[in-house]
């Protein structure tokens, strides 16, 4: 498969000096879609090779400079739109716009450069639906094979000609990292730069992906609140340990709204797998997750099923102007696979199995070989072959330019792993690993990524690392569910004293959705009611972290919150929290319980208060 591709980039370089059809010079007006930038079309051939007619217009759009040195940005993917995400990424590093003239492109198949559609793959948020996807190749047709990587490479070559400029400055993200570095090794005396955040490994031929499980446990281990002490000695073990259960035995639990009202999910080993995947977005909830899985290991499954719940506000792929996710689908194509090309479809299955077989039993801890399957192999199980010419050809070395790669150490869709073995082979490339962050360093708040980027392309040394990015999450345990579990309070009846204890867990559980580990402004109780917050005050609606205690009130998060205790087994009363500790009475009683400090902090952090406040 490695010759396959790498020929097929060569051969199609070789084309770039046979005689094409002419190209108009670029016509350059105002985007429909955008302001501020400028859009124009350039016709190039579906297939270089003459073997299939047609063409496809892609999609090209500048901003910045109208004249001086070229900085092309490459999306993610594949199926990502270039034009829309690079308007976006530059919100991040506006200081490009002064240096270059910044060009985009919509790939092949994406956004306005001939969008593919299936509207039935459209409909899978994950990608996985076997017939979807063997629907999809049959809709594409023939054509399928000619959205791949070496048809990227040829079609930044052509807008390359067609801009006039000597060499290329390449800034890719995710799959444009793949794709600039295969233009790099395809062309290297048109490249001055590459700029690589979030590195795919192309090279890694791997079709069980298995770099990306060895990511796992350190990751979770390097985002654990406090070091994991109190939560869990080997955090990536525990998450192996719950997939062997849930394998057996799959756990379910409530999740809660914004309106208290709850829904069931059912926790499954492929569910955590999401779950890890998703937070490379917001690593802030991965950090939640090893508290979860100590619930879930014995029986509580309701953190682990809020965390899900609020992970799945990050599935999907926007409109199909913004992913195309036929596009994407075209992985198949060129991925490397289980089954050697040829492979008879109804072979495949088995093929598989073989070979996971033959791979060692912890390759895919935290995890098992049954979630492999439900990615990309699932994808492309039916995805048919496309007869293609095996040129014995050498792979192309890759570039001596100057190289920045930025890393999340967080990552998993492209884990640190990667990076490393791409630095290793361009000599000289600067390579900055950023702790707390996890895919696309540049999208991340803080603005590590982006000065490291602006002291490379003014040809200062960029810093070696990174301050690590805090995650902002309480190191906490998931409150217990039982009131009859927890132990009283020297000084207070039994009841009193289980009553305060829930109090404390509660005090907890809230800790936690007012963290960087929640999304919304909004939510449900871990066992019931629901919480908001506007400005700085929040609302409590029988919030119930620990069943048969509930608490409502709320106030003010910088001063102080009254909280109103009731519910079915709790001592009931009024109680104030503020920096010195909780006052007040419960069944009749006096209370007056000092907190520590992390409990106190509830009432005064401002870092999260502002967060929910944007």
């Amino acid at each position: 498969m490695r010759r396959l591709i790498f020929g097929a980039l060569l051969a199609l370089a070789a084309l770039t000096a046979l005689p094409t059809t002419a190209h108009a010079a670029l016509q350059w007006r105002s985007c429909v879609d955008f302001n501020g930038v400028q859009c124009a079309t350039l016709d190039v051939p579906l297939d270089r090779a003459n073997t299939m007619p047609g063409t496809v217009p892609l999609r090209i759009a500048r901003a910045g400079r109208r004249s001086g040195p070229t900085l092309m940005y490459l999306s993610g993917g594949p199926g990502g739109a270039g034009v829309s995400e690079m308007i976006g990424v530059l919100a991040a590093v506006p200081f490009l716009l002064d240096r270059f003239r910044v060009i985009g492109f919509d790939q092949r198949g994406t956004g306005r450069s001939g969008l593919l559609r299936c509207p039935r793959l459209e409909k899978d948020p994950y990608l996985r639906d076997t017939g979807a996807a063997e629907e999809c190749a049959a809709r594409i047709g023939p054509a399928r094979r000619f959205y791949t990587t070496p048809d990227s490479v040829q079609d930044m070559e052509a807008i390359r000609q067609q801009l006039g400029s000597a060499k290329l400055t390449l800034f890719g993200i995710s799959y444009g990292t793949e794709l600039a570095v295969a233009y790099a090794r395809a062309f290297p005396q048109h490249v001055e730069r590459l700029i690589l955040d979030s590195v795919v490994d192309y090279d890694d031929r791997d079709p069980f992906a298995t770099v990306n499980f060895r990511a796992m446990g350190p990751s979770l281990k390097s985002l654990c609140p406090g070091g994991c002490r109190g939560i869990s000695a080997d955090p990536g073990a525990d998450l192996a340990k719950l997939v062997a259960q849930l394998r057996v035995t799959p756990l379910q639990a409530f999740a809660y709204d914004r309106l208290g009202r709850s829904t069931r999910v059912r926790i499954t080993p492929t569910a955590l797998f999401d779950l890890m995947l998703l937070t490379d977005y917001l690593p802030a909830l991965r950090a939640a997750v090893p508290a979860g899985v100590q619930a879930a290991l014995k029986g509580d499954g309701a953190l682990l099923a809020r965390l899900i719940r609020e992970a799945r506000r990050l599935e999907g792929f926007g409109s199909p102007r913004d992913f195309s996710v036929a596009r994407y689908s075209t992985v198949c194509e060129t991925t490397p696979l289980p089954w050697d090309p040829g492979t008879p479809i109804e072979a495949r299955a088995a093929i598989t199995q073989q070979r996971l077989a033959a791979v060692a039993p912890n390759a895919f801890a935290p995890f098992d070989a049954a979630v492999v399957l439900e990615d990309e192999i699932d994808l492309c199980l039916r995805w048919p072959d496309v007869p293609r010419p095996v040129v014995d050809v050498p792979a192309p070395p890759y570039p001596t330019v100057p190289t920045l790669i930025l890393q999340g150490n967080e990552d998993l869709r492209t884990p640190p792993e990667w990076s490393q073995n791409v630095a290793s082979r361009i000599p000289g490339a600067h390579r900055i690993v950023i702790r707390g962050v996890g895919h696309s360093t540049v999208s991340d708040p803080r603005d590590c990524a982006a000065s490291a980027i602006l002291r490379f392309v003014t040809r200062r040394t960029p810093p070696r690392t990174c301050k690590r990015v805090p995650t902002g999450v309480p190191a906490v345990l998931s409150a217990p569910a039982s009131f009859e579990s927890l132990r009283g309070l020297p000084g207070y009846s039994r009841k009193t004293g289980r009553t305060l204890r829930a109090v404390l867990a509660t005090i907890d559980d809230l800790d936690l959705v007012l963290s960087p580990a929640t999304l919304a402004s909004a939510g449900g109780g871990l066992r019931g009611g629901s919480w908001s917050v506007a400005g700085r005050r929040l609302r409590l609606s029988d919030y119930q972290a620990v069943t048969g205690v509930t608490v409502g009130g709320g106030g003010d998060l910088t001063r102080s919150l009254t909280l109103r205790i009731a519910g079915t087994k709790a001592a009931k009363g009024t109680l104030v929290l503020n920096a010195r500790g909780l006052t007040g009475r419960l069944g009749g009683r006096p209370v007056r319980l000092r907190l520590d400090a992390a409990r106190a902090s509830l009432v005064h952090e401002t870092v999260q208060l502002q967060k929910l406040a944007r």
